[in-house]
């Protein structure tokens, strides 16, 4: 019997390039850069060996798989995640559905067009408006492109606030005869007042949303009136409530802004019509590029994954995944903005989180996540690689997802730092002491009984204090993301989550003790880094690590010795 190829893991970082169109046809968290993906699954895989995704999210992993002509098994619990997927791995005839956004489209304009008309202020023609602004829930502002007088900003006219009540009115009259989701928000996603899906929307945005969405049912062919679903849920974020408001230029933020069901007090309401015709043609351009994927070398399943006895032992050929963090996202509460207006029936309960409002704590967590990792090890063959990304500092978690490998036979190889093409929402609006990369875990299963670690002998808070010294130091001053993508692994490679009582240990606090984090000006840009104290100055921070035994001021020169 021929002897199996050895494979050495990744030890390098890939560049990572923006998204091409096929994965920004719907929003969804954490969607790492394909072409780290792609390099990872090469790396490990053969053409007709099969990849896993046990939380597949968006699909990143099932599609790269694919292009490379890997079969791909993709699984998660979120029932829009599979919509996503299935949609955008499957070929459909883009000529009917350029028809029958037509028809659609054609019978909301003869509807609709009506509640959007304004007036010039200048020469009184009829102008279509393109978004308004509300403030502390009144309308205020108006933005509209007049054919004669070019685009007009103003304050709201009473021909607008009349043709916003005619709206109204008119929903509240057909409310009844329509579907709109009205499920309540679970309370660990809520902000600000908001308790319930459809308090997400205007009356105006509902009352055409509720038609929309009738019209999309009524097609006839499967596989386009799941694609006009997927286009309708991806609009809806859009059409919120959640777009925070630029009130001067009436414009609105791109995107959902935050992790949250958040109506913030000025926000904007965009055209819907306008916004459902954008993400056709975005949904369109996407179908184009990625049309002629091989859809049967795929399998993808609606269940959690912490059994997955539809898949045989010992037959999957590699696993890159990016599991669950903790608390850190709820993908479950925010999803309900899309698996409302579908209609679907989700299992909240088994979702694998941290949430105080549904009994779901970290003992909770730790237990799904190493049902999960046995059933990794139970499909995925012998000496085969496991790859995880995480972006997370809570050392809980850490030790949760960890330990679920290590209890289950997998061997941590190395850990790979690699940054992002583009920063996430929650980095743009939290710029000073934010994470910007991913770490990839890369592990091997070796084993099905548990790896032993050597205990971490020493003091696990003088590891941190002296290993971040030695990374501020060497770049005379390290930017969150640069600090903690070094002393990361010199924590994980250490076994040194936890001190010496089993107590979590918190990296950010040790740091502030010990270090400050201050602004300083690089090439004319504000940058937020860590710094050693100035060692004149005793009274502003705490010093520890100039205190410590090991060390004197001679020796404050030199490299400190971990």
């Amino acid at each position: 019997m021929q002897q199996e190829e050895l494979i050495l893991p990744i030890d390098y970082t890939v560049i990572p390039k923006s998204h091409p169109q096929h994965y920004l046809m719907h929003k969804y968290w954490g969607r790492k850069s394909h072409n780290i993906v792609a390099e990872y699954i090469s790396h490990f895989t053969k053409e007709n060996e099969t990849v896993l995704d046990p939380f597949m999210g968006s699909g990143v992993t099932v599609i790269e798989s694919l292009k490379l002509n890997r079969k791909a098994v993709g699984v998660d619990l979120n029932p829009v995640t599979n919509m996503i997927v299935d949609n955008t791995i499957k070929n459909v005839d883009l000529f009917l559905f350029q028809q029958e956004f037509s028809n659609i489209q054609r019978k909301i304009e003869e509807k609709y067009n009506q509640y959007y008309n304004t007036l010039c202020s200048t020469c009184n023609s009829e102008c279509f408006a393109d978004n308004f602004v509300w403030n502390d829930m009144q309308l205020t502002r108006v933005k509209y492109t007049c054919p004669t007088c070019g685009v007009i900003r103003e304050d709201i006219k009473e021909y607008d606030l009349n043709t916003y009540i005619s709206a109204k009115e008119e929903f509240d009259r057909v409310r009844d005869e329509r579907f709109f989701p009205q499920d309540a928000m679970l309370k660990y996603v809520r902000r600000n007042g908001r308790t319930h899906i459809h308090q997400l929307f205007s009356d105006r945005a509902l009352l055409i949303l509720t038609d929309i969405y009738k019209y999309i049912l009524d097609v006839k062919d499967e596989s386009i009136r799941r694609m006009f679903l997927m286009c309708f849920t991806s609009t809806l974020p859009n059409v919120s409530r959640m777009i925070p408001a630029d009130e001067k230029n009436v414009t609105g933020k791109s995107g959902w802004q935050i992790s949250k069901f958040w109506v913030p007090k000025v926000h904007t309401e965009k055209n819907v019509i306008e916004s459902f015709m954008q993400r056709f043609n975005k949904i369109l351009k996407g179908k184009s590029e990625i049309n002629n994927l091989n859809y049967g070398d795929a399998s993808i399943h609606c269940t959690s994954s912490e059994n997955l006895s539809f898949i045989e032992s010992s037959s999957i050929d590699y696993i890159f995944t990016d599991p669950p963090y903790g608390e850190s996202i709820n993908y479950f509460g925010l999803s309900m903005l899309w698996n409302s207006w579908l209609n679907t029936e989700v299992n909240y309960n088994g979702e694998i989180i941290y949430d105080p409002y549904r009994d779901k704590d970290y003992e909770d967590y730790e237990i799904r996540m190493n049902n999960v990792f046995k059933e990794l090890n139970r499909v995925l063959k012998m000496n085969r690689y496991l790859s995880l990304t995480f972006h997370n500092r809570d050392l809980k978690v850490w030790k949760s997802v960890l330990n679920s490998c290590r209890v289950n036979g997998f061997q941590l190889i190395n850990i790979v730092y690699q940054p992002q093409a583009v920063a996430s929402g929650t980095q743009g609006i939290n710029k000073k002491n934010t994470f910007k990369g991913d770490f990839i875990y890369n592990f091997q299963k070796i084993s099905e009984e548990e790896i032993k670690l050597k205990p971490f002998e020493g003091d696990f808070v003088d590891l941190i204090i002296k290993s971040a010294y030695n990374i501020i130091k060497k770049y005379n001053g390290a930017t969150p993301d640069k600090l903690y993508s070094e002393l990361i692994p010199i924590i994980v490679n250490s076994n040194a989550l936890f001190d010496d009582k089993n107590n979590k240990l918190n990296v950010d606090n040790i740091l502030e003790e010990e270090f400050i984090y201050i602004e300083e000006m690089i090439n004319n840009k504000s940058v937020y880094m860590w710094q050693i104290p100035n060692l004149q100055d005793k009274n502003e921070v705490s010093v520890k690590i100039l205190k410590d035994k090991a060390l004197n001021n001679a020796a404050l020169n030199e490299e400190v010795k971990i």
